[in-house]
C-alpha cells in the first residue's frame, strides 16, 4: 500500500500548534490533560506509519529518494528561502525513523505519567509536546540550517521544564543545561557552515549526492572535531557530561524521560549523519578522517562506559544513579562507531559494531525512560529517593519493585531484555574491529569490565532500596497509580519484544550500515 501523504509534516503541524492550543486551551486541569494525550496520539499514529515503512516496507510502502547509496522515505520538500538554497526538506531512513517513533511514543508516555501534574499545567503540557516537535524536527530535517533551527529549539522547552517545574537547585541545573548546549550548539553552527561553503547547499541529499565535499586532511579532521565537541556534549561523553547529572535530578519526571529517552539520542544521531555519513570514508582514512582520530573516538567510548559505571556505584539518589549510567550506556555508542570504522579501513566487516550503536540508541531510550518513570514515582508516592532510606519496601510497594528489577535487568543487559542486543552486537563488533585494526581483539575486556560493575550497582541498589529488613523509621509508602503503571507497562512491552524479535529493527538497521560509504 503506497501512502503518499505528508506523514511528517503533519507529524511537526500537529506538534507545534497543539502545544499553542493546549497554552490556549480553557478548560480545568483535567481537560487540559485529556486533550493534550488525545493530541499527543496524532503524531504517535503517524510515527508508527513511519516505522511500518522501514520495519514492514512490503506492507507499507511510502515515498521516497536516493542519496548517496541511501534512501530517504517520505520525502517531502518546499522551498522556504529559495535566495539562500534554504527548504523545508524532510525525510526518514532506518536511522531517524525508528528515533521519530520514540520520540512520539515517550511523548505521549511521558504525559500520561505525569497526570499528577498540578503546577501550571496547561504550560507543563504545552512544552511537552513542543519539545516533541524540536526534537522530532531534527531527526526528520534534511536540511542544514532546518536542522539547526530544530536543535537550537529544542533548548527552550527543556530549559524551562528544570527551571519552572525543576526541584530546589533547578534555577543552577537549568543554567548550567542552557549554557553546555549553547556553547555546543556554536560548533554545531560552524559545521554547518563549513559543509554550506564547500558544497553550496544546505540540502543533505544534495551533499550526498556530491561524495565527499570536504578536501581530505586536516580540515577533515578539524571539522570532526569541532563536530565530535558539539554532539559529544548532547549525548553526553566524558569528559563533557558534568551538565548531565544535575539536569536529571532537578527536573520534573516527564522532562528526565524526554532528556534520556531522546535529547541524547539527538547527540548520537548527529555524530552518525554528520561525522559517520557526510565526513567518514570507510576504505580509506587518507580520503576522509583520519585513523587517530577515529582511535580518539573509541578511547572516549572506553572512558565514559567505565567511568559512568564506576561512579554509578557511590550514588544514593536513584536519578543520579540512572543519569550516571545514561553516560557509561552511551560510550557504547562512540565506542562501536570507532570500533566499525576502524574494522572497516583493516578490510574487516564490523558492521555489528555500528548496528549496535545504532540499536542502544533505541534501546536505551526505552530503558532510560522506564527507569526515570521509577525514580520520579518514588519521589512522588514514597517521598524519597535516597536508596539508603528505602529498605525491605517491595513489601509495600510491590508493583514498583517489579517494574524497577525489570528496567534493571534490561539496563545490565539480560538476555531476553533489549539492552542486551545493543550491548552484545557492539561487543562483538569491536572485537573484530580491534583484531583487524590493533592486533588483539583483547582489548575490548576493557569496556567489558563495566558489565561487572553494572551488574554490581543495580542488584546493590536493589538489595538496599527493595529487600532486606524494613526501615524502622519509613513513612507511609503508596504504590504506583494507574496512570503510572500503564506508560510502564508499554515501556515493558517493547523492551521485551525487541529483546526477543530484535531482527525487527536490528535488519534495517543493518541495511542502513551496510549503505554507508
Amino acid at each position: 500500500m503506497l501512502i503518499d501523504f505528508p506523514l511528517i509534516s503533519s507529524i511537526l503541524i500537529v506538534s507545534l500548534l497543539g502545544s499553542l492550543l493546549i497554552y490556549l486551551f480553557p478548560a480545568g486541569d483535567r481537560g487540559t490533560k485529556w486533550f493534550a494525550v488525545l493530541l499527543s496520539l496524532v503524531p504517535l499514529a503517524l510515527s508508527t506509519v513511519l516505522l511500518l515503512g522501514i520495519v514492514a516496507p512490503e506492507s507499507v510502502e511510502l515515498t521516497s529518494i536516493s542519496a548517496g547509496g541511501q534512501e530517504f522515505l517520505a520525502y517531502e520538500k518546499v522551498e522556504w528561502i529559495p535566495q539562500a538554497g534554504i527548504s523545508f526538506e524532510f525525510g526518514v531512513d532506518q536511522l531517524s525513523g525508528p528515533l521519530v517513533f520514540l520520540t512520539s511514543l515517550l511523548t505521549t508516555l511521558g504525559m500520561i505519567f505525569s497526570w499528577g501534574e498540578k503546577h501550571r499545567t496547561k504550560e507543563f503540557f504545552a512544552m511537552l509536546l513542543f519539545m516533541q516537535a524540536t526534537v522530532a524536527g531534527v531527526f526528520v530535517s534534511l536540511d542544514l540550517f532546518l536542522f539547526f533551527v530544530f536543535w537550537e529549539g529544542g533548548l527552550l522547552p527543556m530549559y524551562f521544564l528544570i527551571a519552572v517545574w525543576g526541584g530546589p537547585k533547578k534555577k543552577y541545573a537549568s543554567m548550567k543545561f542552557f549554557l553546555f548546549t549553547q556553547a555546543a550548539s556554536l560548533l554545531v553552527l560552524l559545521g554547518i557552515l563549513v559543509f554550506y561553503w564547500m558544497s553550496g547547499t544546505f540540502s543533505i541529499v544534495e551533499i550526498m549526492d556530491q561524495g565527499q565535499v570536504i578536501p581530505p586532511g586536516l580540515y577533515t579532521d578539524l571539522l570532526f572535531f569541532a563536530l565530535l565537541l558539539g554532539f559529544g556534549t548532547k549525548l553526553p561523553m566524558v569528559p563533557l557530561h558534568t551538565w548531565l547529572p544535575d539536569a536529571h535530578v532537578e527536573a520534573p519526571t516527564a522532562g528526565s524521560v524526554l532528556l534520556a529517552g531522546v535529547l541524547l539520542k539527538m547527540g548520537g544521531y548527529g555524530l552518525l549523519r554528520f561525522n559517520v555519513q557526510l565526513l567518514t570514508d570507510f576504505s580509506d582514512g587518507a580520503l576522509g578522517v583520519s585513523d587517530g582520530i577515529y582511535l580518539l573516538v573509541a578511547v572516549i567510548g572506553i572512558v565514559s562506559i567505565v567511568y559512568g559505571a564506576f561512579v554509578c556505584l557511590a550514588q544514593d539518589d536513584f536519578k543520579r544513579l540512572v543519569a550516571f549510567s545514561s553516560v557509561s550506556h552511551m560510550g557504547f555508542v562512540t565506542l562501536g562507531i570507532a570500533a566499525a570504522v576502524l574494522g572497516a579501513r583493516a578490510g574487516v566487516d564490523a558492521n555489528l559494531a555500528m548496528t549496535g550503536a545504532v540499536f542502544q540508541l533505541f534501546a536505551h531510550g526505552l530503558i532510560s525512560a522506564a527507569l526515570f518513570m521509577i525514580a520520579g514515582a518514588l519521589g512522588h508516592n514514597v517521598g524519597t529517593r535516597l536508596i539508603s532510606k528505602l529498605h525491605g519496601a517491595a513489601k509495600r510497594i510491590p508493583n514498583t519493585a517489579g517494574f524497577m528489577m525489570v528496567a534493571f535487568m534490561a539496563s545490565l543487559g539480560l538476555p531476553g531484555l533489549v539492552g542486551f542486543v545493543a550491548e552484545f552486537s557492539v561487543f562483538l563488533g569491536v572485537y573484530q574491529g580491534f583484531e583487524a585494526f590493533l592486533g588483539s581483539g583483547l582489548w575490548v575486556l576493557i569496556p567489558a569490565v563495566a558489565i561487572v560493575v553494572t551488574a554490581g550497582y543495580y542488584l546493590f541498589a536493589m538489595q538496599r532500596a527493595m529487600f532486606g529488613p524494613e526501615e524502622e523509621d519509613a513513612g507511609e509508602m503508596k504504590d504506583l497509580h494507574s496512570f503510572e503503571i500503564l506508560p510502564l507497562a508499554v515501556l515493558m512491552f517493547f523492551i521485551a519484544l525487541l529483546g526477543i524479535l530484535p531482527y525487527l529493527l536490528f535488519d534495517p538497521i543493518l541495511s542502513w550500515v551496510g549503505g554507508l560509504p
